[in-house]
């Protein structure tokens, strides 16, 4: 099997890149090709490339960085039935790696790459402009507006270079609190429509967990061929406050206000512009009266998570 290692510079507290020179050549050696992403959307671009050029090569994806780098990854890979991916866990939030599991990047893991076991899991296809695929989940509403202002700001790669890069969504919680206006949803899940009002965000789920390590659907499971969609709704900005907080521990599924169900295609409309995140990644806005159409891929995807030995 063909193997790539991809390294995302701009990650989490950035790309060490005296550790890297030392560890290339240990890569190259064991017949590992290494590339570096130079912008945004140049992982996902380049995988596409080889993907199209190889369309019945077996190859494993190794990914060094965040859930937004794994989220280009996959979306590049999409529709190659031979690819698998595997994690090295180098960003914020890092919940790819939480739920599927992680490498750990040194110069032993091209012999542990050697006894990689793979499963095929379920991934979430999406359309609001163009059709995409999300591995972990997606939202819209208030959460997304978070990850928007944090991942533009200018002080989140100061404090993940002092690994301190959640304080960031903190600073942004408490700003959108503040600010955001709650929408009016129509959900059509599990073949039934029905309408919340005054929601603060709705989420998609493949797995638990999102955010960095928030438990927002405890019982999803990336083999059941549902998604666990929740709607937090009807809330006062203190009392939001206090849900928001307890999703860490997935305490949240016990206020009344926390609507979830589990269903293998989810329709949203919203009464105005809401801001929708994929992986944590911003998709822009969905207009006002626009559905947001997800569903379980017909496809799925291929994770290498556990090694033999370490498990």
């Amino acid at each position: 099997m063909k193997k790539i290692a991809i390294f995302n510079p701009n990650a989490g507290k950035g790309l060490n890149q005296k550790t890297l020179a030392l560890l290339i050549p240990v890569f190259k050696q064991a017949g590992i090709e290494v590339w570096i992403s130079r912008a945004k959307h140049d992982i996902e671009n380049r995988i596409r490339e080889w993907c199209d050029e190889y369309p019945f090569e077996k190859v494993c994806f190794i990914v060094s960085g965040g859930d937004g780098t794994m989220h280009e990854a996959v979306n590049g890979a999409a529709g190659h039935k031979h690819a698998v991916f595997a994690s090295i866990p180098a960003g914020s939030g890092n919940d790819f790696a939480r739920h599927f599991g992680g490498l750990k990047l040194d110069v032993n893991l091209p012999e542990r790459l050697s006894r990689l076991q793979s499963e095929d899991q379920d991934l979430i296809t999406y359309s609001i402009k163009k059709e995409r695929v999300a591995v972990s989940n997606m939202g819209a509403g208030f959460d997304a507006e978070v990850a928007y202002s944090a991942n533009r700001s200018r002080i989140k790669k100061v404090l993940n270079k002092l690994s301190a890069g959640k304080l960031v969504y903190v600073v942004f919680l408490i700003q959108q609190l503040l600010v955001f206006k709650p929408y009016t949803l129509t959900l059509t899940s599990d073949g039934r429509e029905k309408q919340f009002e005054r929601v603060w965000f709705t989420t998609i789920s493949n797995q638990p967990y999102y955010g960095g390590g928030m438990k927002i659907a405890p019982h999803a499971d990336t083999k059941d061929g549902l998604l666990d969609v929740t709607v937090v709704h009807g809330l006062s900005r203190i009392k939001f406050l206090l849900v928001f907080l307890s999703v860490f521990k997935g305490s949240h599924i016990s206020f009344k206000e926390v609507f979830q169900v589990r269903s293998d295609l989810v329709h949203c409309i919203a009464d105005r512009d809401v801001r929708v995140h994929a992986d944590g990644e911003d998709n822009g806005l969905l207009p006002a009266g626009k559905a947001l159409l997800a569903q379980i891929a017909a496809d799925k995807i291929r994770v290498a998570g556990q090694l033999a030995l370490d498990e």
